[in-house]
C-alpha cells in the first residue's frame, strides 16, 4: 500500500481507503435490525489488516450504522485509523446548534473523543456556501477544532471549481472531498461539477494552498462497472488506479459493501498495478461509451413521493442505452413502482447534486420498458 501526506494536515493516509456510503447504499448491511453490523466490522478490520487507514463516512449514511460499525472497531484499533466524517444537517436546519449536535452524535457512534477530519457535507452551490458561512454553521467546525473534538475541517462538494475556490479562499479549509473519475465531462448541461476543471484547475489550486484532497465516486457509484452489450465491464481496480495515479490526489475512498470487493479495490494502492500511458489512453476510450446523463447512484434524490426507486430506474436506463439487452427489461419489471408513476414534481432534480433531468429520464424509461 502506498501512503501520501494529506496536505497541511500532515496525516499519512493510504491512497486507497474505504467509503462508508457503500455500506449504506448496496446490499443489506444497514437495515433497522442492525444485522449487518458484524459484516461491516469484519470488512473494516480486514481493511486495516491490508494497510488501509482512512475511512470515509457521514452522519447521514445508513441511519448512522456505518459510523457505529467503524466505532466498534475503533474501540481497539483507533490509533491505526484516520476517520473522516461529515454532516449535512445544515441542509434542513440553519441553526448552528443542530450541526453541533450532529457532531456529538457522530463522536458517540464512533466511540472516540476526536474525529480526525470533519466536513460539511455536499456544499455544492453559492447559496449553500453562503448559508454555512453567514449562519455560523462553519464556525461550529472551527470551534470544534479549537476544542479538540476534530483535528481538521473542510467540505465535501459536488459544486465544481468555482465553489471549491470560494472554500479555499476562506483560509480555514484543511481537506476537501470531491468527485473525480475517468469521465472527464459534465454529466448534464446544468451540472456545476466539471471533472476536467477539477483535474486541471481545482487540484493545482488545492496544492498551492496545501489542501488535502480525498476523492469520492471513483466508480461512479459502481455504475461504471455495469456490463456492455458484450458482457464486458470496466475494471474496478483500473478505475481506482486511474484516480490514484493523479499526483494531486491524496486518497480515494470507493464505497465498499463486501469482502471480495475490498480485496480487489485495495490492490489499486499497490504501485505494481500502475497504468502505462497507453493503458490510460485505451481505458479512457473504453469509458467513452457512458453517456453525458450519468447517474452516480448516490441516492440523494430519494425519497420519491410516488415511491419510485429512482437510482434503480436510472441504472436500468443507462444499461439499456448501452446494451439493449432483454435482461435489463426483466430487471426493470422487478421494481415495485414504475417510472410512469412519475408526476414530474422535480423534487428529485432539486436534490440531485449532478442536476440530472430525472423527470425526462423517467419518461424515457417508461417508454423503453413499459411499452414493449
Amino acid at each position: 500500500m502506498e501512503y501520501r501526506v494529506l496536505g497541511k494536515t500532515g496525516l499519512k493516509v493510504s491512497v486507497v481507503g474505504v467509503g462508508g456510503l457503500g455500506f449504506a447504499t448496496r446490499g443489506k448491511l444497514c437495515t433497522p435490525d442492525r444485522n449487518g453490523l458484524p459484516e461491516i466490522v469484519r470488512i473494516i478490520n480486514r481493511a486495516l489488516d491490508l494497510g488501509v487507514n482512512i475511512f470515509d463516512t457521514a452522519y447521514v449514511y445508513g441511519g448512522g450504522i456505518p459510523e457505529e460499525g467503524l466505532g466498534m472497531v475503533m474501540k481497539t484499533r483507533r490509533k491505526e485509523a484516520v476517520i473522516l466524517s461529515r454532516t449535512h444537517v445544515y441542509q434542513v436546519s440553519d441553526k448552528p446548534e443542530e450541526t453541533a449536535a450532529s457532531l456529538e452524535t457522530s463522536l458517540r457512534r464512533l466511540q472516540t473523543d476526536t474525529v480526525d477530519i470533519y466536513q460539511l457535507h455536499d456544499v455544492s452551490s453559492p447559496e449553500s456556501f453562503r448559508k454555512v458561512i453567514d449562519c455560523g454553521i462553519y464556525d461550529v467546525l472551527k470551534k470544534a477544532k479549537k476544542e479538540g473534538k476534530v483535528r481538521f475541517i473542510g467540505f465535501s462538494t459536488h459544486g465544481g471549481y468555482e465553489i471549491a475556490k470560494m472554500m479555499i479562499e476562506t483560509g480555514d479549509v484543511d481537506v476537501l472531498t470531491v468527485s473525480y473519475n475517468i469521465l472527464h465531462r459534465k454529466r448534464s448541461a446544468g451540472d456545476r461539477e466539471n471533472l476536467r476543471e477539477t483535474s486541471e484547475k481545482l487540484f493545482p489550486l488545492a496544492k498551492k494552498h496545501d489542501i488535502g484532497i480525498t476523492v469520492m465516486k471513483p466508480l461512479g457509484g459502481s455504475s461504471l462497472m455495469s456490463p456492455d452489450e458484450k458482457g464486458k465491464s470496466l475494471s474496478a481496480l483500473k478505475l481506482i488506479r486511474y484516480v490514484v495515479q493523479n499526483p494531486y490526489v491524496h486518497a480515494v475512498t470507493p464505497g465498499i459493501d463486501n469482502m471480495e470487493q475490498l480485496e480487489e479495490d485495495v490492490k489499486a494502492g499497490d504501485p505494481a498495478y500502475g497504468l502505462t500511458g497507453q493503458d490510460i489512453r485505451e481505458f479512457e476510450e473504453e469509458a467513452g461509451k457512458w453517456g453525458s446523463e450519468f447517474c452516480r447512484q448516490c441516492g440523494y434524490c430519494k425519497p420519491c413521493p410516488r415511491e419510485i426507486n429512482i437510482p434503480a430506474v436510472l441504472k436500468n436506463l443507462m444499461e439499456w442505452r448501452r446494451t439493449r439487452k432483454e435482461s435489463v427489461i426483466e430487471s426493470y419489471k422487478k421494481l415495485e413502482a414504475r417510472a410512469s408513476s412519475c408526476i414530474a414534481c422535480k423534487v428529485c432534480e432539486e436534490r440531485c447534486p449532478y442536476h440530472l433531468p430525472i423527470s425526462g429520464m423517467m419518461s424515457e424509461a417508461s417508454e423503453a420498458f413499459e411499452n414493449v
